[in-house]
């Protein structure tokens, strides 16, 4: 009997194709576990479609900032429909991302309404989109931060950055201070276009995947397979958005040590 998998998919971005081809790749059997880390809108040609196709395969998904964005945005015109004179407090989506919202059915801000911001998905590892504050018990973390955090102060706490590829002064990313007892796999943040992050603490051995590889950008769609921690990836069809500088520096030295244990493709 072929053991189940747990399949963690990194940020999506609008990248249906990419994904199509990936769940080929893994040829997903109906006792795997599919779970997404967040950000299935904006940036890719497809994100209604990327949507729709994580609840068509009944996926889990945990909150992404990306489709915060979208609720937060919807709650805000539902009101203005109310009363006229309420005005929109958030910036206005540019035209594409403006006609993506208005292509959401109630149905699909309902689903999203009821995304988790964290999931333990097997005994000892945790999902989330952006990351965790370290010295925080589960029930105690924020999830406004859970879903956008990269980098935290020496006390572990939150920092905010108005450039996400540059931490303030004495701010470190928060994966890189993260104790466990629980290992987190991760979005929201692109390390590098090829390779998945990897931090492992020293003495507590609790890991941090990120596994956000920029497949918008024209980098890969990662997924991490648990148990075995494998790796499958595929390849952008294009870069859709142009990506920042910052992504394309060379992969974090902690990946060369994890990556060696750990296959390119499922097998």
């Amino acid at each position: 009997m072929t053991a189940s998998r747990t399949i963690v998919i990194g940020d999506v971005h609008g990248c249906l194709e990419e994904l199509d081809e990936l769940l080929r790749l893994l040829s997903v059997r109906s006792s795997d576990r599919l779970v997404f880390v967040g950000d299935l809108l904006d940036r890719g040609p497809d994100p209604i479609g990327v949507l729709r196709r994580v609840r068509e395969l009944g996926a889990d998904c945990v909150l992404g900032n990306h489709e915060e964005r979208h609720l937060r945005y919807a709650r805000h015109e539902a009101r203005r429909t109310i009363d006229p004179r309420y005005r929109n407090p958030m910036r206005p989506f540019p035209p594409k991302e403006l006609a993506e919202h208005r292509s959401l059915s109630k149905d699909d801000l309902a689903w999203m309404a009821r995304l988790p911001v964290l999931l333990e998905v097997m005994p000892g590892w945790i999902v989330v989109h952006g990351g965790l504050e370290p010295g925080r018990s589960l029930s105690e973390q924020i999830p406004t931060r859970v879903i956008r955090l990269r980098y935290v102060d020496a006390a572990g706490r939150f920092v905010a950055s108005d450039d996400p590829s540059r931490p303030p002064p004495g701010a470190r990313p928060w994966a890189t201070v993260w104790k466990g007892p629980y290992h987190v796999i991760y979005g929201h943040e692109v390390h590098d276009l090829s390779s998945p992050r990897v931090d492992r603490n020293e003495k507590t051995n609790a890991e941090c995947w990120g596994i956000d590889t920029g497949c918008c950008y024209g980098g890969k769609l990662t997924a991490l397979i648990l148990p075995t921690r494998e790796i499958a990836q595929v390849q952008a069809k294009a870069a859709y958005v142009q990506a920042p500088e910052s992504f394309r520096a060379s992969a974090h030295p902690s990946q060369a040590q994890a990556l060696s244990r750990v296959s390119r493709h499922a097998r």
